[in-house]
């Protein structure tokens, strides 16, 4: 049976393809911290911030375009910490800069309003924790599409401008 999809497995991969200068990152502009890219994987478009320590990636929070609801995109939202970082707050720090950076990016854009959306396993109490500093309202527990294990089901509209 497949596992709930792992963050963690994008930062592996990106990790490799920051090594080879294979991904066009830029500065984030409101976290100098971090940086940014932006691709369209499967035809959505992926916003990714990481933070760097020379070569290694540290953190990586990726938000995924999903769907369109009432003319409101959707995103859902996945990070991940590298092991050796882990313990320090830079997911929570890191996400929160990103989704401030992201509702700027967008609001720019002439977007009001989007949605964001994380699917966490009941299991991977790291990651909740992270979520309640993302997510304003207690998680509604599911059954994970890919994987069939049980799950947490988060949901934030957030505000996009400047």
């Amino acid at each position: 049976m497949p596992a709930i999809t792992d963050p963690m497995d994008a930062l592996v991969q990106y990790q490799e393809a920051f090594v080879l200068g294979l991904i066009p990152v830029q500065p984030c502009s409101a976290n100098h911290d971090l940086l940014f890219a932006v691709d369209y994987p499967h035809d959505n478009v992926r916003f990714s911030y990481m933070r760097a320590v020379r070569q290694s990636l540290s953190v990586l929070v990726m938000f995924v375009q999903t769907g369109l609801e009432e003319e409101e995109p959707i995103f859902h939202i996945g990070y991940a910490v590298a092991p050796e970082f882990r313990g320090c707050g830079l997911a929570a720090s890191t996400v929160g800069a990103a989704l401030a950076d992201l509702s700027v990016r967008l609001g720019r854009a002439q977007i009001p309003m989007i949605r964001i959306e994380a699917v966490i396993g009941v299991d991977n109490v790291a990651s909740q924790r992270v979520a309640l500093v993302i997510f304003d309202k207690t998680p509604v527990s599911v059954t994970d599409e890919v994987s069939g294990e049980p799950a947490l089901y988060y949901c934030r509209a957030v505000a996009c401008g400047s």
